[in-house]
């Protein structure tokens, strides 16, 4: 699977919007104050993609749309090859009229982490918080009895992870898939610019990773 939109669709779409989740206690919220500028209506963020090693070109958008009561829904379009039968499974609700992918995913962005509802039943899932430790486990239990797990695998101390031309710390979250022919996925945060990559492990032992970065943060 090489080509750069199976990421996209596996990473942002897949694992939420309906193909894919609370510790009652630690799982389900996270603190902090989502007066902050990458939390923005209008802000967008743009992407480079590597599949096994190799950068990609791709176009399409990524851009928040609106922000209610602090929920941030960010809006995703693009195109889909017709030559990927794997990318089929995406529900034609989630497409525009000529096939594009073209969805809403919505995500809590605080000074303290990132929450999403992005599941079958909206429920929310942290997807980071900032101040965990390694081995800190996030688990969600779907309405139709599939779980998902998230686990923070790495916590920088020094700056170790290149990104837009800087080294930076981020914390390292792992999670579990649900999805035919992918392995495990992979989010890269980081405190001040928020998700700054996701990788794809796909069971064939290929790769696929998108970097993020935001016009405001």
């Amino acid at each position: 699977m090489k080509n750069s939109i199976l990421l996209l669709a596996v990473i942002f779409f897949a694992t939420s919007c309906d193909w894919l989740v609370f510790d009652k206690d630690s799982s389900d919220s996270i603190s902090g104050t989502t007066d902050i500028p990458m939390n923005t209506v209008g802000n967008t963020f743009s992407s480079s993609i590597k599949i096994n090693g190799s950068y990609q070109n791709i176009s399409g958008t990524i851009a928040i749309t609106a922000v209610t009561d602090g929920v941030a829904t960010v809006k995703f379009q693009f195109p889909i090859p017709s030559s990927l039968t794997f990318l089929q499974q995406i529900k034609p609700k989630y497409k525009d009229a000529s096939g594009n992918l073209n969805c809403e995913c919505k995500f809590k962005i605080t000074d303290k982490g990132i929450l999403d509802y992005n599941n079958i039943d909206h429920e929310p899932f942290v997807l980071v918080k900032y101040d965990a430790k390694v081995g800190d486990k996030y688990t969600l239990e779907k309405s139709d009895g599939k779980t998902i797990v998230r686990e923070v695998v790495r916590k920088s101390t020094d700056d170790d992870f290149y990104w837009g031309g800087m080294i930076i710390k981020t914390v390292d979250v792992e999670q579990s898939s649900n999805i035919p022919g992918v392995e495990k996925i992979a989010y890269f945060t980081n405190h001040k610019f928020g998700i700054v990559a996701v990788r794809a492990y796909m069971e064939d032992g290929s790769t696929s990773q998108i970097d993020l970065s935001p016009q405001q943060y």
